[in-house]
């Protein structure tokens, strides 16, 4: 009977230490665990403990396909942008415009020409603009005297070029150099052009006007200074 006794009160013991070491253990976790648990887990764990936190970009992107269709979603973006002033709307229009229109002067007038022809081409376009004797925008010069069949500055607004399917590749060759012609970046090569035309013609024109520069498979020209064209009378038999 003693021994047995003595058997159980050593078992008892032995299970009270233990059970006070269990105890300890969330004590001894708890301390530790500022230590060991890494930055970005504690902050989930923190997200997770805290509901009134915003949901992840992950958890809202994956909501938004479970619950809306495509069409839904494109509406739930389109409701997210700023509202655009008409004023606005219509500049973009209107410069989407003015691109068009040099694209198809370099594409219709220069295709064939190397860079530096096709770029001499925009060039006069914006001398135009910059002359008091022509409209003040790319579309305005390009299509001037375009309603009448014999008055058009740019052949191919009349001739019925613009009837005919762009070529993809070349097209959008064309929009490039337009767009690299309207940035501001150009550098002036055509000696303040004016006026070009292709080395197989001989206008009648072209003897009022001053020759700049030939490049590629044009001549060009500018407008005569007043004192040129005193010159010129003086000189005139």
């Amino acid at each position: 009977m003693t021994k047995r006794y003595l058997r159980y009160a050593g078992t008892g013991l032995a299970c009270t230490a233990a059970l006070a070491a269990v105890i300890s253990l969330p004590v001894i976790s708890n301390a530790a665990s500022s230590h060991v648990v890494p930055a970005d887990v504690q902050a989930f764990i923190d997200f997770e403990q805290t509901p009134t936190l915003p949901e992840s970009a992950g958890a809202k992107f994956a909501a938004l396909h479970l619950e809306t269709t495509a069409t839904q979603r494109d509406e739930i973006a389109l409701s997210g942008m700023p509202q655009l002033r008409y004023s606005k709307i219509v500049k973009a229009d209107a410069t989407g415009a003015q691109r068009k229109c040099m694209a198809q002067a370099v594409y219709y007038e220069a295709r064939s020409e190397t860079l530096a022809g096709q770029k001499a081409v925009t060039e006069v376009v914006i001398n135009r603009i910059s002359s008091k004797h022509y409209p003040d925008t790319v579309c305005g010069v390009i299509y001037q005297g375009s309603e009448r069949s014999t008055g058009c500055q740019f052949s191919f607004t009349c001739d019925g070029s613009l009837n005919k399917k762009t070529a993809p590749k070349a097209w959008r060759r064309a929009q490039r150099i337009a767009d690299y012609a309207l940035s501001g970046v150009h550098h002036p090569m055509t000696e303040g052009a004016t006026h070009y035309h292709t080395l197989q013609i001989n206008p009648v024109w072209s003897g009022s006007l001053m020759p700049t520069r030939r490049i590629g498979s044009h001549q060009f020209y500018r407008m005569k200074t007043r004192r040129e064209i005193s010159r010129d009378r003086v000189l005139a038999p």
